[in-house]
């Protein structure tokens, strides 16, 4: 890494360099890259840990613990995309609806890394992601929400 900042200052002419995106220490605006395990069509979509660490999949049901929300598109697997940290990433973030949504109602993970209202597939353990800040009339609609880590909640009868 040293032979290669060295060169970059040969060869620019700068006194200092500065590297970021590493991948590596912490990420202060609470965004990641990371690679994905198939193409993504869509974004705003819920991922989870992939086949290994440094890679995503999209969630694909309720009980899955979700990483982040994609606001890239990737074309094939194993492209870098951006994913915003549940909980961790500043304000709000785009999310995808499953089906209507009303503003206010705390979101959980639904198929196709959309949200659904919790507790829309019945009795079991789900995860909240966060509560929708505004409405979303039908599938495939962004819907607004103030997102949180991760929070598993049983739902019965």
């Amino acid at each position: 890494m040293k032979m290669l900042i060295e060169m970059v200052r040969r060869i620019t002419g700068m006194k200092m360099v500065i590297c970021c995106n590493i991948a590596e220490g912490v990420h202060g605006d609470g965004c990641i890259s990371k690679l994905t395990d198939a193409a993504l069509a869509v974004r705003n979509v819920l991922v989870k840990i992939g086949t290994d660490i440094s890679h995503v999949a999209v969630t694909t049901a309720g009980t899955e613990i979700p990483l982040g929300v994609v606001n890239d598109e990737a074309s094939a697997a194993e492209d870098t995309v951006n994913v915003q940290l549940l909980g961790a990433k500043q304000g709000t973030v785009l999310m995808v609806a499953s089906a209507p949504i009303t503003a206010g109602d705390l979101l959980q993970a639904a198929g196709s890394g959309k949200v659904a209202t919790l507790g829309t597939g019945g009795n079991g353990t789900y995860y909240i992601v966060g509560r929708a800040l505004n409405a979303a009339a039908a599938d495939g609609d962004l819907v607004e929400v103030a997102h949180c880590v991760p929070v598993q909640r049983v739902v019965s009868g």
